[in-house]
């Protein structure tokens, strides 16, 4: 019996703990407001924000998101695509919120109020923010207004040949380097001159939809071809951004950039090549020809050496035969001589002379 108790009074503790973790049906789901809305935002139409172009994060710069969720519930923030998340505004100078600042990700533990974050970006990107508590989540899309014109940037070709149109580019960005449209450039020259005579260009005055587009001016289509008639460097000074003043914090401005390219004929190159090969050419046959004289010559002079030495041993030869001869029949008379002496006087004991 006691056996029994035992089991049922494990049985029901068991039982009682197992409901102190259940959510009861009528817990609240997550509550997300964004900047004191409901959430409703989309990729496509996404909390927009000015990025922080004077080093500040204010409220002009930020999507504030209060998220209420049942006390002693965990609730988190997780960012990406650039966007960042701080817990308190700029408050210059006692407590400052520069553009470096905040995090990817924040957790919270709810006392029953709304928890609030503030979400800000320094990129025209589309970035969001996840919002969890529980089983409950929400995304909360963001994306940044760019700033004031900051930078002038400038692109060249690195070389182009003359007779083609070189394309050269210049944009003007904030200083976070995102796009400015409905800015004024100027692009000086040297070496080369605008087809149309003009060296100030206009960016065209940008709408929210095409900012990027017009961000952008290609200096070598249509009449704003840029003419290269003859080789040599292409030098191009782009001013813009004249507006722009220093942000404490940031690098000094870009007002003016300047850039080179290098121009090459390649029909003069070709002709150039094609008479050098022909000088090559004619001072390869010169020296064949020289080479050739001076084999004939040496060929001659090796002969008549060889001629000349067998001519001088055929002499020598002969002088050496007529020598030998000589010695010979001198020698021959003197036997005889002798001979004839011991014949006559020993004529029992003749010997033979020499014919």
């Amino acid at each position: 019996m006691n056996s029994f108790k035992k089991i049922s009074l494990i049985i029901a503790a068991a039982l009682t703990s197992t409901a102190l973790v259940i959510a009861p049906s009528s817990a609240a789901p997550l509550a997300v407001t964004v900047a004191g809305s409901a959430n409703a935002t989309t990729a496509t139409a996404p909390a927009t924000a000015n990025v922080p172009a004077d080093n500040k994060v204010d409220s002009a710069d930020a999507v504030a998101l209060a998220a209420t969720a049942d006390t002693g519930t965990a609730v988190s923030f997780v960012s990406t695509g650039g966007v960042k998340i701080v817990l308190a505004l700029d408050n210059a100078p006692t407590a400052p919120v520069l553009a470096s600042a905040g995090t990817t990700s924040y957790s919270a533990t709810s006392q029953g109020t709304a928890i609030t974050v503030y979400a800000f970006t320094t990129s025209t990107n589309t970035g969001s923010v996840t919002i969890t508590n529980g089983a409950y989540s929400t995304i909360v899309y963001v994306k940044g207004i760019a700033g004031s014109a900051y930078n002038v940037g400038l692109s060249v070709p690195s070389a182009v040949a003359v007779g083609t149109i070189p394309s050269v580019s210049v944009n003007v960005t904030d200083a976070f380097g995102n796009p400015v449209g409905g800015e004024t450039v100027t692009a000086t020259l040297i070496g080369g001159t605008w087809a149309d005579a003009s060296i100030s260009k206009s960016i065209i005055t940008s709408t929210a939809a095409n900012v990027t587009a017009d961000s952008t001016l290609t200096l070598g289509s249509k009449a704003e071809k840029l003419s290269v008639a003859v080789a040599g460097t292409v030098t191009v000074a782009a001013t813009g951004a004249a507006s722009a003043t220093a942000v404490t914090g940031f690098a000094a401005p870009v007002k003016a950039v300047v850039g080179s390219f290098a121009v090459t004929d390649l029909n003069g190159t070709i002709t150039a090549l094609n008479a050098r090969v022909a000088a090559l050419g004619a001072e390869l046959a010169s020296v064949i020809a020289a080479r050739s004289a001076d084999k004939i010559a040496s060929d001659k002079a090796l002969a008549d050496a060889i001629a000349k030495a067998s001519a001088d041993a055929a002499a020598a030869k002969a002088s050496a035969d007529l020598a030998t001869a000589t010695a010979a029949a001198a020698y021959k008379a003197q036997y005889n001589a002798l001979a004839t002496k011991w014949n006559k006087k020993n004529p029992k004991a003749k010997v033979a002379l020499k014919k």
